[in-house]
């Protein structure tokens, strides 16, 4: 059976290999890292407008933000045989799997304050990216079992990506004599997700049998933010905290589209389908500190409802998607495929200091910690996590009076994680069920941050 890259899978764990994700630089897919050690709730540049939109009331005039992260993953899968493995031919399921993933993030924000309001907008992908694992090169040209060269990952991820773009506007208001700015902000959110992996009708890894299948989907859905910032002591303490809202703040998101599968050979028309998930809603609190004139030391850290990530499930137009824990469905008919999730909350913290040898020159740096929201027993190649610290190092300059460049690096240094015989997935029930995903998982990501601001 000869195998199409460009049909592409169910997977919605899809949205891993996202993971990014563009290299998830955080729990989860969540990939916010723009304005780099100045993205934090107790900032007031334009990306306030995300991470606290109480910020922007401490921004002065107009300002134009554009920032781009460029992330280089590399990361690696081994699987050993399972029981539960078809192992008929040598290597063709156990084995390692890589990939070495260049990704880019953009934002774009502007600001404007004027008396004591202020004002934002930006557009920018908080979670997100694509992920595109190395081809297997043993069972390059095989005619017999063309299948494997997509690696032993490729029953979870061959390629995938997700792009949850978020169009802000924001609006905030100082209190001069309590020292205090609150913010709100409402978030359109246009999620799209492509993702191709190898698939069967019985959900196991039958070599005799495989296929693949194509995943097309996505969707527009709203959110909100909210947010405050206290000048604790006067030009010394600054504390702010945010609640970013779930998308479609109530509950989970359904993205629309189609999912074409090749099995036995022919590929089948496309069929209308609806992937049901939960995306989180974040928890932000900060601080910064200035303990003397040329010298700042910051403090923030979040935490993110990844608990919302329960199941990500693939019905037809309409139907419901209640899965049981057994993995089954109450409405079988109706489900094309789940995947398990069952994540966890996760948080995060992060500590930055800044110096200015001279004014026009800022030197900084950063260390962050953040936890692991996926658990070993569901744990697989589409939708990876660990937990990490990172450390970051750079400089805001200024080049005019009214222009400014930021450049920074951050490296994450991921803890390995072996699941090999925790995975649950070959034991669910109905179309919950997929090849067992144990094995030993490592990454390693460094982001280069480059920003400009422009202010009039």
């Amino acid at each position: 059976m000869p195998t199409h890259r460009h049909c592409l899978a169910l997977s919605a764990g899809l949205l891993g290999g996202l993971v990014w994700t563009g290299t998830a630089l955080a729990g989860g897919f969540a990939t916010a890292r723009f304005g780099g050690e100045h993205g934090n709730p107790i900032t007031s540049n334009p990306t306030a407008v995300y991470y606290n939109p109480a910020g922007l009331a401490e921004s002065e005039g107009i300002h134009l933000f554009l920032d781009g992260n460029i992330a280089l993953r590399a990361a690696s899968y081994a699987h050993a045989q399972a029981a539960s493995d078809d192992v008929t031919v040598p290597a063709a399921n156990t084995g390692e799997a890589d990939l070495l993933n260049v990704a880019a993030s953009p934002m774009l924000g502007a600001s404007a304050r004027v008396g004591d309001l202020a004002f934002g907008a930006g557009v920018y992908v908080p979670f997100g990216g694509a992920a595109s694992w190395d081809k297997n090169g043993a069972f390059e040209g095989s005619r017999d079992l063309a299948g494997p060269v997509d690696g032993v990952q490729r029953w979870h991820s061959i390629e995938s990506s997700l792009q949850a773009m978020f169009f802000t506007l924001a609006a905030a208001a100082r209190i001069p004599a309590l020292r205090l700015s609150l913010g709100v902000s409402g978030n359109l959110i246009r999620t799209q997700v492509n993702t191709v992996r190898a698939r069967n009708a019985s959900g196991d890894n039958l070599l005799a049998t495989e296929g693949r299948s194509l995943l097309e989907v996505s969707g527009l859905h709203a959110s909100f933010g909210v947010g405050a910032l206290i000048e604790a002591v006067p030009e010394k303490l600054w504390v702010g905290a945010s609640y970013q809202s779930r998308p479609n703040v109530t509950g989970g998101e359904t993205l629309e589209g189609t999912l074409t599968n090749r099995f036995n050979g022919v590929s089948s028309a496309p069929d209308d389908v609806e992937l049901h998930q939960g995306l989180p809603d974040i928890v932000r609190l900060g601080a910064r500190f200035v303990p003397a004139e040329r010298l700042e030391v910051r403090l923030f850290g979040d935490w993110t409802r990844w608990s919302s990530m329960e199941n990500q499930c693939l019905t037809q137009v309409g139907a419901a998607c209640e899965i049981r824990s057994d993995g089954s469905a109450a409405d079988p008919a109706g489900v094309v495929q789940n995947i398990a999730r069952r994540w966890n909350d996760t948080f995060g913290v992060r500590g930055g200091v800044s110096y200015w040898p001279k004014p026009a020159v800022e030197l900084f740096g950063g260390v962050g910690y953040d936890s692991n929201a996926v658990p070993d027993e569901t744990l697989d190649p589409s939708a990876t996590d660990f937990h990490d610290v990172s450390f970051a190092v750079g400089g805001r300059f200024e080049l005019t009076k009214q222009l400014h460049l930021g450049a920074s690096y951050t490296h994450l240094f991921y803890a390995s994680r072996d699941t090999t015989g925790e995975s649950i997935t070959a034991g669910l029930a109905g179309n919950s069920r997929a090849p067992d995903s144990g094995g030993l998982y490592a990454q390693t990501i460094g982001v280069l941050n480059v920003n400009v601001d422009v202010g009039f």
